[in-house]
């Protein structure tokens, strides 16, 4: 197990690191932060592109049955998987319409989803789905120790404080390198999540060679403005990768426990329906029906370099001791910010802290 703290290490070191897992058998479940490095050299090529449309979602099949029986017909597998699933994917994508054509004439109306075929046992073709049940990513553009801070205080927010020791987010993924991150989130973030590294439960293609995505389920983004404001950014995703709605809420409220398990993999509530169970949402409460359906609503900002007990609203917000023994502290020391505090400190009083993974990264 890596020991060194945090407070010895140059900025960054903790996402440089190599940290080890050690499973969280307190309740049912572990918290985890998987640090997920894309697999292509270089970016993903240009020529990778989306569907111009989305596809119906009862249509999804129909769409990428020829890319299925392509991908069946083609795969070896073994230790070389994640540079087959890169070459599938340039090839289907650079191939003239002809060779495409010949797969959909070939693949029977019934070809079976990856859900129903053998790929679902085989571990080398499913090795990226590490997201299966992650709603909360991690999408900044750089992480200085003072980010680090910030980025320590956002994972605190996503905990029910008046709920004692349990705790919403057991997987989280930050996208890595951190340099591909820039731009408009809600335009790359499906990119980020299953072509970089790729995941073909997920990501599929159709006929023409553009991709379409599976995974439709709505998503957390914690971007460089969530850690400056304790904004959140919750998104539903159309099957093309393109956003359907957005909403910025707040972290920093015991209320966002409740959104979260709302929207999240227990219940599935589409975002808009689990807005009306957050009390004092004026902003939402007073939306004209008729708006544009892909307009950014959002709660008010707050100052994250303040100390979470000033910021989070809620009566229990003094469990951070318990949750996070010595978190107060470091941030009396930086004045609002816990530099150098180690993530890894965060459920340590439970006995089996937060976890810290890599994934990807083969070249």
């Amino acid at each position: 197990m890596y020991q060194t703290p945090l407070n010895t290490l140059p900025p960054l070191a903790f996402l440089t690191s190599k940290l080890l897992f050690n499973p969280r058998n307190y309740h049912h479940s572990i918290m985890s932060l998987t640090r997920s490095h894309s697999q292509w050299p270089g970016g993903i090529p240009s020529f990778i592109r989306r569907h111009e449309e989305p596809v119906a979602r009862e249509n999804f099949d129909a769409a990428s049955r020829a890319w299925r029986h392509f991908v069946r017909e083609q795969w070896v597998g073994g230790d070389t998987a994640d540079q087959q699933k890169r070459a599938l994917i340039e090839r289907w994508a650079t191939a003239d319409q002809q060779f495409r054509d010949s797969y959909q004439s070939r693949a029977p109306e019934d070809e079976p989803s990856f859900f129903e075929g053998p790929e679902l046992t085989d571990k080398t073709f499913r090795s990226n789905d590490v997201q299966h049940h992650c709603m909360v990513y991690f999408c900044t553009t750089e992480l200085t120790r003072e980010k680090e801070a910030l980025l320590a205080k956002c994972i605190l927010g996503l905990f029910p404080w008046e709920e004692g020791w349990d705790f919403l987010a057991d997987e989280m993924i930050m996208f890595l390198p951190l340099e591909d991150n820039p731009g408009d989130i809600l335009e790359t973030f499906k990119f980020h999540q299953s072509v970089a590294r790729p995941n073909f439960l997920d990501m599929h293609m159709a006929l023409d060679g553009t991709v379409l995505f599976r995974d439709c389920s709505p998503k957390l983004i914690i971007d460089d403005r969530t850690l400056e404001t304790g904004l959140g950014l919750w998104v539903e995703f159309a099957t093309n990768g393109i956003y359907e709605k957005a909403r910025r809420a707040q972290i920093m409220m015991e209320e966002f426990a409740h959104f979260y398990r709302e929207i999240g993999p227990g219940n599935l509530v589409p975002i808009d329906q689990a807005l009306n169970y957050i009390e004092s949402r004026e902003i939402y409460q007073d939306h004209d029906e008729d708006a544009d359906s892909r307009e950014i609503l959002e709660d008010e900002p707050v100052d994250m370099r303040r100390p979470l007990v000033e910021i989070y609203k809620g009566s229990e917000v003094d469990l951070v001791d318990d949750y996070a023994p010595g978190f107060r502290e470091a941030e009396e020391q930086g004045n609002g910010l816990a530099i150098g505090f180690d993530l890894e400190r965060i459920l340590a009083n439970d006995g089996n802290p937060l976890t810290i993974r890599d994934h990807g990264s083969d070249h």
